[in-house]
């Protein structure tokens, strides 16, 4: 179990290093520095075999193993349990988003809804086309949505004083409105 030594003496201007496969060569110096290599008998003995798992362990669930659910379940235990899952079953209609009363925050999904211009369709005419502005921009931002909140919130659609809704189609930064649109029907 001797280890590997590759002195300088047969690479005078590098030390080659070697790790698991991997060699690096770094400079070194001429006074015959040695430095051990990776010992192969080391690492075949840090070698571990995973076990296959037991079916008995307690902890572990058997729901994918056929003989096990068929001991404990019939057809007519799942009917009864279908039975009991459809009587508590609560079916949630729809309602209208709640309107915001304590903010001034514009509400994206009514403004979305109150559009119908598809994605990249020009409506606004707009002077400064910058995509590095564009970026910068909406960067600054931790959501699309909240961009397009602050979009509307200062003069958007109409005005885009930060360069946030470059193709003029009153969507800010890469603010998607068909999802909400998709929703309802739209």
């Amino acid at each position: 179990m001797g280890l590997k030594f590759l002195s300088s003496e047969v690479a005078p201007h590098c030390i080659m290093l070697s790790f698991l496969f991997v060699s690096a060569c770094v400079p070194g110096n001429d006074i015959g520095t040695k430095i051990p290599l990776v010992n192969e008998e080391v690492l075949a003995e840090q070698t571990v075999e995973v076990s296959k798992p037991t079916l008995d362990n307690p902890g572990l669930s058997d729901e994918n193993d056929f003989d096990a659910v068929a001991e404990r379940q019939t057809i007519e235990s799942d009917a009864e349990r279908l039975k009991r899952n459809q009587e508590v079953y609560t079916v949630i209609k729809p309602t209208n988003v709640p309107r915001r009363t304590s903010t001034n925050i514009p509400n994206v999904v009514a403004y979305a809804l109150k559009t119908d211009n598809p994605l990249g369709t020009m409506l606004y005419e707009r002077r400064f086309k910058s995509q590095a502005r564009f970026e910068r921009n909406c960067n600054r931002y931790v959501s699309d949505s909240s961009a397009q909140e602050a979009f509307l919130l200062t003069g958007g659609p109409e005005r885009d004083q930060f360069g946030i809704d470059p193709d003029g189609d009153g969507f800010a930064c890469r603010w998607d409105p068909t999802p909400f649109r998709l929703a309802v029907g739209k």
